[in-house]
C-alpha cells in the first residue's frame, strides 16, 4: 500500500513534463509538388493540410502560410560524409504561397522571416518539483509513522 501511494505523485509529475505542442505539418516532397496556376483547394489537396496562418491579404492577392518539416540527419561528428547517418524529422520551416483573387498560385516561396515559434515544449520546473518534493515527502513518511 505504501509503494503504491508513492508511486502515484511521480507517475503524474514523468506524464505531465512530456507535453509538446506542435503545428500540422507536411513534407516537403509535397510542397515540391505545388506548381504554379494551382488553385487553394488542389493545394490543400496536395499538401494534406490547412494553412497555418495568414501572413498578407490586399486587393490583389492573398498569403498563407504552410508549415513543413525538413528531414535531417543524424551521423557521429568522426565520421561525417555526404550520405551517411541515420535520418532524423528536423526543423519546422514555413512556405508562403501567394492566391490571386481568383484563388490560383501566382508564388511559392520559403518564408525566412517568419518567426520561428512553431514547438513549445512544457519543460520540468524544478523549483516546483522540489517545493512538491519537501512537502510531500515529510507528510506521507509522518503519515505512515503514525499508521504503524
Amino acid at each position: 500500500m505504501k509503494n503504491q501511494l508513492l508511486k502515484i505523485p511521480f507517475i503524474l509529475l514523468l506524464l505531465s513534463s512530456c507535453i509538446v505542442r506542435s503545428p500540422k505539418y507536411t513534407t516537403l516532397e509535397k510542397v515540391l509538388a505545388i506548381e504554379l496556376g494551382m488553385s487553394k483547394t488542389a493545394v490543400d489537396n496536395i499538401l494534406g493540410i490547412q494553412p497555418y496562418d495568414l501572413k498578407t491579404r490586399n486587393d490583389t492577392c492573398t498569403t498563407f502560410l504552410y508549415v513543413y518539416r525538413l528531414t535531417d540527419r543524424r551521423t557521429f561528428a568522426f565520421n561525417t560524409k555526404p550520405v551517411n547517418g541515420k535520418k532524423v524529422i528536423g526543423d519546422y520551416v514555413k512556405v508562403a504561397i501567394a492566391y490571386s483573387l481568383e484563388d490560383k498560385v501566382i508564388s511559392i516561396e520559403s518564408c525566412s522571416q517568419c518567426s520561428d515559434n512553431l514547438e513549445r515544449t512544457k519543460k520540468i520546473d524544478f523549483g516546483k518539483v522540489l517545493v512538491f518534493v519537501t512537502v510531500t515527502l515529510p507528510v506521507l513518511l509522518i503519515y505512515f509513522g503514525l499508521k504503524q
